[in-house]
């Protein structure tokens, strides 16, 4: 088999980064509400409090930290996404 442009697919930024997300915005709500429940995650909540003006281990702070998580995850996303088209591009031509 021979290299084929059509076997590989590209990303689609916006999409990669939303959908990543709203995976790093749940579970950032997820441990902020975990630690209020039951302490599991708390020295994590005072570490990246730091980064996330607002998060902490309360029903108001995991909603900060859902807030934060999707537009952390949504721009780690799309570079991931923009990187992986740019090596799909240079790596894969026909020669």
């Amino acid at each position: 088999m021979g290299s084929n442009n059509s076997m590989y697919s590209k990303l689609s930024k916006c999409g990669f980064g939303f959908a990543l997300g709203i995976t790093n915005g749940l579970g950032m709500m997820l441990l902020a509400w975990a630690a209020m429940q039951w302490g599991f995650g708390a020295s994590m909540i005072t570490q990246v409090a730091s980064v996330y003006h607002g998060y902490d281990a309360t029903w108001m702070g995991g909603l900060y930290g859902a807030g934060w998580g999707f537009v952390d995850g949504f721009i780690f996303g799309f570079v991931a996404a923009a990187f992986y088209n740019l090596c799909l591009c240079c790596c894969c031509k026909k020669k």
